[in-house]
Protein backbone atom coordinates (compact mmCIF):
# COMPACT_ATOMS: atom_id res chain seq x y z
CA UNK A 1 0.00 0.00 0.00
CA UNK A 2 1.38 3.41 -1.00
CA UNK A 3 2.05 5.83 1.83
CA UNK A 4 2.94 9.46 1.32
CA UNK A 5 6.32 10.35 2.75
CA UNK A 6 5.94 13.12 5.34
CA UNK A 7 8.93 15.44 5.54
CA UNK A 8 9.00 16.37 9.21
CA UNK A 9 11.57 18.82 10.55
CA UNK A 10 12.21 17.98 14.16
CA UNK A 11 13.62 20.49 16.59
CA UNK A 12 16.15 22.11 14.25
CA UNK A 13 15.84 25.89 14.47
CA UNK A 14 18.33 26.65 11.70
CA UNK A 15 16.54 24.33 9.27
CA UNK A 16 13.18 25.94 10.09
CA UNK A 17 14.66 29.40 9.64
CA UNK A 18 16.09 28.38 6.27
CA UNK A 19 12.65 27.25 5.10
CA UNK A 20 11.09 30.51 6.33
CA UNK A 21 13.64 32.64 4.49
CA UNK A 22 12.75 30.83 1.25
CA UNK A 23 9.11 31.96 1.49
CA UNK A 24 8.25 34.87 -0.82
CA UNK A 25 7.82 38.33 0.70
CA UNK A 26 6.68 40.51 -2.21
CA UNK A 27 3.21 39.33 -3.27
CA UNK A 28 0.41 39.55 -0.69
CA UNK A 29 -1.95 37.54 -2.93
CA UNK A 30 0.40 34.56 -2.57
CA UNK A 31 0.88 34.93 1.19
CA UNK A 32 1.03 31.91 3.46
CA UNK A 33 1.64 31.23 7.12
CA UNK A 34 4.96 30.36 8.65
CA UNK A 35 5.63 26.61 8.90
CA UNK A 36 3.86 25.04 11.90
CA UNK A 37 7.26 23.98 13.27
CA UNK A 38 8.02 27.68 13.86
CA UNK A 39 5.37 27.61 16.60
CA UNK A 40 6.63 24.45 18.27
CA UNK A 41 10.42 24.28 18.03
CA UNK A 42 12.40 25.09 21.17
CA UNK A 43 15.56 25.79 19.16
CA UNK A 44 13.69 28.14 16.80
CA UNK A 45 12.24 29.91 19.86
CA UNK A 46 15.79 30.48 21.11
CA UNK A 47 16.67 32.01 17.73
CA UNK A 48 13.69 34.35 18.08
CA UNK A 49 14.86 35.35 21.55
CA UNK A 50 18.40 36.09 20.33
CA UNK A 51 17.64 37.70 16.97
CA UNK A 52 14.36 39.49 17.70
CA UNK A 53 13.56 40.01 21.38
CA UNK A 54 17.10 40.79 22.52
CA UNK A 55 17.80 43.04 19.53
CA UNK A 56 14.65 45.12 19.02
CA UNK A 57 12.56 47.48 21.16
CA UNK A 58 9.96 45.88 23.44
CA UNK A 59 6.90 47.57 24.91
CA UNK A 60 6.60 47.11 28.69
CA UNK A 61 3.97 49.60 29.87
CA UNK A 62 2.51 53.11 29.90
CA UNK A 63 3.89 55.94 32.01
CA UNK A 64 0.49 56.44 33.68
CA UNK A 65 1.07 53.10 35.44
CA UNK A 66 3.78 54.90 37.41
CA UNK A 67 2.25 58.36 37.63
CA UNK A 68 3.67 59.34 41.05
CA UNK A 69 7.27 59.47 42.27
CA UNK A 70 8.30 56.07 43.71
CA UNK A 71 5.56 54.22 41.82
CA UNK A 72 6.80 50.97 40.27
CA UNK A 73 5.75 47.77 38.55
CA UNK A 74 7.59 44.60 37.60
CA UNK A 75 7.62 42.51 34.47
CA UNK A 76 9.63 39.56 33.16
CA UNK A 77 10.85 40.15 29.60
CA UNK A 78 12.69 37.40 27.69
CA UNK A 79 13.66 35.77 30.99
CA UNK A 80 14.87 39.09 32.43
CA UNK A 81 13.01 40.29 35.57
CA UNK A 82 12.64 44.07 35.19
CA UNK A 83 11.80 46.82 37.66
CA UNK A 84 10.13 49.84 36.00
CA UNK A 85 9.79 52.88 38.28
CA UNK A 86 9.53 56.63 38.54
CA UNK A 87 12.13 58.32 40.72
CA UNK A 88 12.91 62.00 41.26
CA UNK A 89 14.64 62.17 37.87
CA UNK A 90 11.87 60.47 35.87
CA UNK A 91 11.26 56.96 34.57
CA UNK A 92 14.00 54.35 35.00
CA UNK A 93 14.24 50.64 34.22
CA UNK A 94 16.52 48.34 36.22
CA UNK A 95 17.26 44.67 36.48
CA UNK A 96 15.00 43.28 39.20
CA UNK A 97 17.65 40.75 40.29
CA UNK A 98 19.52 41.16 43.57
CA UNK A 99 23.28 41.52 43.14
CA UNK A 100 23.84 39.02 45.97
CA UNK A 101 22.18 35.70 45.14
CA UNK A 102 19.77 36.72 42.39
CA UNK A 103 16.34 36.74 44.02
CA UNK A 104 14.00 39.42 42.55
CA UNK A 105 13.90 42.43 44.85
CA UNK A 106 10.35 43.57 43.97
CA UNK A 107 7.05 41.91 43.15
CA UNK A 108 3.92 43.22 41.44
CA UNK A 109 3.39 46.97 41.63
CA UNK A 110 3.12 49.72 44.22
CA UNK A 111 4.89 52.73 45.65
CA UNK A 112 8.15 52.43 47.58
CA UNK A 113 11.31 54.43 48.29
CA UNK A 114 13.37 51.26 48.68
CA UNK A 115 13.38 47.63 47.60
CA UNK A 116 14.40 44.90 50.02
CA UNK A 117 15.52 41.51 48.74
CA UNK A 118 13.42 38.87 50.54
CA UNK A 119 16.41 36.48 50.73
CA UNK A 120 18.96 38.38 52.85
CA UNK A 121 17.53 41.91 53.21
CA UNK A 122 19.89 43.60 50.78
CA UNK A 123 18.25 46.98 50.12
CA UNK A 124 18.24 49.23 47.04
CA UNK A 125 17.01 52.79 46.55
CA UNK A 126 15.04 54.13 43.59
CA UNK A 127 18.29 55.05 41.84
CA UNK A 128 19.22 51.36 41.79
CA UNK A 129 22.02 51.87 44.34
CA UNK A 130 22.67 49.31 47.05
CA UNK A 131 21.87 51.14 50.30
CA UNK A 132 22.02 48.27 52.76
CA UNK A 133 23.79 44.90 52.97
CA UNK A 134 23.59 43.33 56.47
CA UNK A 135 26.58 41.48 57.94
CA UNK A 136 28.93 42.23 55.06
CA UNK A 137 31.45 44.19 57.16
CA UNK A 138 33.91 41.28 57.34
CA UNK A 139 34.00 40.74 53.57
CA UNK A 140 37.27 41.93 52.08
CA UNK A 141 37.13 44.65 49.40
CA UNK A 142 33.33 44.90 49.49
CA UNK A 143 32.04 48.45 48.95
CA UNK A 144 28.28 48.75 48.73
CA UNK A 145 28.71 52.29 47.38
CA UNK A 146 30.03 50.73 44.18
CA UNK A 147 27.08 48.32 43.79
CA UNK A 148 24.18 49.28 41.48
CA UNK A 149 21.48 47.36 39.68
CA UNK A 150 22.14 47.11 35.93
CA UNK A 151 20.19 49.82 34.11
CA UNK A 152 18.16 48.87 31.03
CA UNK A 153 18.06 51.19 28.02
CA UNK A 154 14.59 52.63 27.57
CA UNK A 155 12.64 55.30 25.70
CA UNK A 156 9.21 56.81 26.33
CA UNK A 157 7.27 57.50 23.13
CA UNK A 158 3.86 59.17 23.50
CA UNK A 159 3.61 57.78 27.01
CA UNK A 160 4.56 54.24 25.99
CA UNK A 161 7.63 52.75 27.69
CA UNK A 162 9.93 50.65 25.52
CA UNK A 163 13.10 48.82 26.51
CA UNK A 164 15.90 47.20 24.53
CA UNK A 165 18.87 45.05 25.42
CA UNK A 166 20.64 46.20 22.25
CA UNK A 167 22.85 49.28 22.79
CA UNK A 168 23.00 49.85 19.03
CA UNK A 169 19.26 49.71 18.26
CA UNK A 170 17.93 52.71 16.34
CA UNK A 171 15.79 55.05 18.45
CA UNK A 172 12.23 53.75 18.69
CA UNK A 173 10.99 57.35 18.68
CA UNK A 174 12.60 57.84 15.27
CA UNK A 175 11.10 54.62 13.92
CA UNK A 176 7.58 55.49 15.06
CA UNK A 177 7.68 59.16 14.02
CA UNK A 178 5.47 58.52 10.93
CA UNK A 179 2.70 57.47 13.36
CA UNK A 180 2.92 60.64 15.47
CA UNK A 181 -0.22 62.20 13.99
CA UNK A 182 -2.20 59.07 14.82
CA UNK A 183 -0.86 58.96 18.39
CA UNK A 184 -1.62 62.66 18.88
CA UNK A 185 -5.16 62.15 17.61
CA UNK A 186 -5.83 59.87 20.57
CA UNK A 187 -3.93 62.05 23.11
CA UNK A 188 -1.63 59.15 24.04
CA UNK A 189 0.66 61.01 26.40
CA UNK A 190 -2.24 62.47 28.43
CA UNK A 191 -4.17 59.25 29.05
CA UNK A 192 -4.50 57.52 32.41
CA UNK A 193 -4.73 53.86 33.30
CA UNK A 194 -8.25 52.55 33.81
CA UNK A 195 -7.04 49.05 34.69
CA UNK A 196 -4.40 46.47 33.86
CA UNK A 197 -4.97 42.79 33.19
CA UNK A 198 -2.32 40.07 33.11
CA UNK A 199 -3.06 36.55 31.96
CA UNK A 200 -1.23 33.47 30.73
CA UNK A 201 -1.69 32.10 27.23
CA UNK A 202 -0.98 28.38 26.60
CA UNK A 203 0.22 28.96 23.05
CA UNK A 204 3.02 30.51 21.02
CA UNK A 205 3.48 34.30 21.15
CA UNK A 206 3.00 34.66 17.39
CA UNK A 207 -0.45 33.08 17.59
CA UNK A 208 -1.48 35.68 20.16
CA UNK A 209 -0.38 38.54 17.91
CA UNK A 210 -1.67 37.09 14.65
CA UNK A 211 -5.18 36.51 16.02
CA UNK A 212 -5.40 39.97 17.58
CA UNK A 213 -4.36 41.59 14.31
CA UNK A 214 -7.01 40.12 11.99
CA UNK A 215 -10.81 40.24 11.97
CA UNK A 216 -11.28 37.30 9.58
CA UNK A 217 -11.98 35.06 12.59
CA UNK A 218 -14.83 37.24 13.94
CA UNK A 219 -17.56 35.35 12.09
CA UNK A 220 -16.55 32.04 13.64
CA UNK A 221 -14.88 32.75 16.98
CA UNK A 222 -16.69 35.97 17.98
CA UNK A 223 -20.02 35.45 16.23
CA UNK A 224 -21.94 36.29 19.42
CA UNK A 225 -19.68 39.13 20.59
CA UNK A 226 -17.77 41.18 17.98
CA UNK A 227 -19.09 40.00 14.63
CA UNK A 228 -22.48 41.75 14.72
CA UNK A 229 -21.02 45.22 15.31
CA UNK A 230 -17.65 44.69 13.61
CA UNK A 231 -18.12 42.21 10.73
CA UNK A 232 -14.78 40.73 9.81
CA UNK A 233 -15.49 41.00 6.08
CA UNK A 234 -15.52 44.82 6.38
CA UNK A 235 -12.04 45.00 7.85
CA UNK A 236 -9.05 46.03 5.76
CA UNK A 237 -5.29 46.31 6.04
CA UNK A 238 -4.45 49.79 4.81
CA UNK A 239 -1.17 50.76 6.37
CA UNK A 240 2.14 49.16 7.22
CA UNK A 241 5.67 50.40 7.65
CA UNK A 242 9.11 49.28 8.77
CA UNK A 243 7.98 49.10 12.38
CA UNK A 244 4.25 48.43 12.29
CA UNK A 245 1.16 47.06 10.57
CA UNK A 246 -2.44 48.24 11.00
CA UNK A 247 -5.87 46.61 10.60
CA UNK A 248 -8.84 48.94 10.07
CA UNK A 249 -11.97 47.69 11.87
CA UNK A 250 -15.12 49.68 11.00
CA UNK A 251 -18.47 49.63 12.74
CA UNK A 252 -21.20 48.05 10.60
CA UNK A 253 -22.86 50.43 8.14
CA UNK A 254 -26.00 51.12 10.17
CA UNK A 255 -24.42 50.54 13.54
CA UNK A 256 -25.15 52.85 16.45
CA UNK A 257 -22.36 54.74 18.19
CA UNK A 258 -23.36 52.98 21.39
CA UNK A 259 -21.90 49.81 19.85
CA UNK A 260 -18.40 51.26 19.69
CA UNK A 261 -18.50 53.61 22.68
CA UNK A 262 -18.36 52.49 26.30
CA UNK A 263 -21.09 53.60 28.69
CA UNK A 264 -19.54 55.85 31.30
CA UNK A 265 -16.61 57.04 29.15
CA UNK A 266 -16.29 60.34 27.29
CA UNK A 267 -15.12 60.19 23.64
CA UNK A 268 -11.73 61.69 22.84
CA UNK A 269 -11.94 65.29 21.70
CA UNK A 270 -11.10 66.23 18.13
CA UNK A 271 -12.28 63.06 16.34
CA UNK A 272 -14.39 63.57 13.22
CA UNK A 273 -17.54 61.62 12.39
CA UNK A 274 -15.67 58.94 10.44
CA UNK A 275 -13.06 58.44 13.18
CA UNK A 276 -15.86 57.94 15.71
CA UNK A 277 -17.05 54.88 13.73
CA UNK A 278 -13.97 52.68 13.59
CA UNK A 279 -11.29 51.05 15.66
CA UNK A 280 -7.74 50.36 14.55
CA UNK A 281 -5.65 47.36 15.53
CA UNK A 282 -1.95 48.20 15.49
CA UNK A 283 1.11 46.00 15.88
CA UNK A 284 4.35 47.77 16.74
CA UNK A 285 6.92 45.05 16.07
CA UNK A 286 7.62 42.75 17.68
CA UNK A 287 5.42 42.67 20.81
CA UNK A 288 3.22 45.77 21.19
CA UNK A 289 -0.47 45.49 20.34
CA UNK A 290 -2.81 48.49 20.35
CA UNK A 291 -6.55 48.83 19.97
CA UNK A 292 -7.42 52.45 19.17
CA UNK A 293 -11.05 53.28 19.93
CA UNK A 294 -12.94 56.60 20.06
CA UNK A 295 -13.04 56.59 23.87
CA UNK A 296 -10.33 54.20 25.08
CA UNK A 297 -6.97 52.73 24.12
CA UNK A 298 -5.76 49.23 24.90
CA UNK A 299 -2.00 48.59 24.78
CA UNK A 300 -0.62 45.11 25.34
CA UNK A 301 2.84 43.67 25.83
CA UNK A 302 3.07 40.13 24.45
CA UNK A 303 5.82 38.43 26.44
CA UNK A 304 7.11 35.04 25.25
CA UNK A 305 7.97 32.60 28.03
CA UNK A 306 8.53 29.41 26.04
CA UNK A 307 7.49 27.86 22.75
CA UNK A 308 3.96 27.25 24.02
CA UNK A 309 3.61 29.75 26.86
CA UNK A 310 3.07 33.50 26.64
CA UNK A 311 2.17 36.21 29.14
CA UNK A 312 -0.24 38.94 28.08
CA UNK A 313 0.19 42.27 29.91
CA UNK A 314 -2.79 44.51 29.00
CA UNK A 315 -3.12 48.21 29.89
CA UNK A 316 -6.41 50.02 29.23
CA UNK A 317 -6.22 53.81 28.99
CA UNK A 318 -8.89 56.51 29.06
CA UNK A 319 -8.97 60.30 29.11
CA UNK A 320 -8.44 62.17 32.36
CA UNK A 321 -11.98 63.54 31.99
CA UNK A 322 -13.41 60.01 31.89
CA UNK A 323 -11.34 59.00 34.92
CA UNK A 324 -12.78 61.93 36.88
CA UNK A 325 -16.36 60.69 36.44
CA UNK A 326 -17.93 59.88 39.83
CA UNK A 327 -18.78 56.31 38.82
CA UNK A 328 -15.51 55.61 37.01
CA UNK A 329 -14.49 52.69 39.23
CA UNK A 330 -17.71 50.89 38.32
CA UNK A 331 -17.18 51.72 34.63
CA UNK A 332 -13.66 50.29 34.73
CA UNK A 333 -14.90 47.12 36.38
CA UNK A 334 -17.59 46.68 33.70
CA UNK A 335 -14.97 47.20 30.99
CA UNK A 336 -12.73 44.55 32.50
CA UNK A 337 -15.59 42.10 32.91
CA UNK A 338 -16.77 42.69 29.33
CA UNK A 339 -13.33 42.06 27.87
CA UNK A 340 -13.00 38.67 29.54
CA UNK A 341 -15.63 37.03 27.31
CA UNK A 342 -13.75 37.97 24.14
CA UNK A 343 -10.41 37.01 25.71
CA UNK A 344 -11.81 33.59 26.62
CA UNK A 345 -12.96 33.03 23.03
CA UNK A 346 -9.48 33.77 21.69
CA UNK A 347 -7.85 31.72 24.43
CA UNK A 348 -9.85 28.67 23.42
CA UNK A 349 -9.24 28.88 19.68
CA UNK A 350 -5.53 29.65 20.01
CA UNK A 351 -5.03 26.71 22.37
CA UNK A 352 -6.78 24.53 19.78
CA UNK A 353 -4.62 26.04 17.03
CA UNK A 354 -1.48 25.25 19.02
CA UNK A 355 -2.64 21.65 19.45
CA UNK A 356 -3.33 21.29 15.73
CA UNK A 357 -0.02 22.86 14.73
CA UNK A 358 1.82 19.95 16.36
CA UNK A 359 0.33 17.52 13.85
CA UNK A 360 2.87 15.90 11.53
CA UNK A 361 0.37 16.55 8.75
CA UNK A 362 0.24 20.32 9.35
CA UNK A 363 1.62 22.50 6.55
CA UNK A 364 1.84 26.27 5.87
CA UNK A 365 -1.64 27.59 5.07
CA UNK A 366 -2.70 30.20 2.50
CA UNK A 367 -3.82 33.57 3.90
CA UNK A 368 -6.89 35.65 3.06
CA UNK A 369 -6.60 39.34 2.16
CA UNK A 370 -8.18 39.90 5.58
CA UNK A 371 -5.06 38.35 7.16
CA UNK A 372 -2.38 40.44 5.49
CA UNK A 373 -1.18 41.58 8.92
CA UNK A 374 -0.22 37.94 9.64
CA UNK A 375 1.95 38.01 6.52
CA UNK A 376 3.44 41.36 7.55
CA UNK A 377 4.54 39.88 10.89
CA UNK A 378 6.10 36.92 9.08
CA UNK A 379 8.01 39.28 6.79
CA UNK A 380 9.25 41.30 9.76
CA UNK A 381 10.56 38.10 11.36
CA UNK A 382 12.26 37.03 8.13
CA UNK A 383 14.03 40.38 7.88
CA UNK A 384 15.11 40.38 11.52
CA UNK A 385 16.25 36.79 11.63
CA UNK A 386 18.22 37.06 8.40
CA UNK A 387 20.46 39.74 9.94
Amino acid sequence: MYREKIDVVFDDGDSILSRILQQQQSDASRAETLPPEAYNSDSFFRLEEDKVFRQDWLFVGHESQIAAVNDYFTLDVVGEPLLILRNEEGIAVFSNVCLHRWAPIAQGSGNSRSFVCPFHNWTYNTQGKLSGAPSMNQVQDFDRQQCSLPKIRHEVVFGMIFVTFNPHAQSIAQRLSPLSERFQRYHFADLVTAYTLDYDCPYNWKMAIETFMECYHHAAVHRNTLEDSFPGRLSSIKDDGPGWTICHQPLRKNGELSEILTEGLLPFTGLNDEQMRYSELVLLYPNCLLSLNPDRITISAILPISTTATQWHRVVLVSQESARQSDFSQTAERMKHGSVAIIDEDQWINAEQQRGSRSRLARPGRLSHLETTVWHLANYLKTRMAE
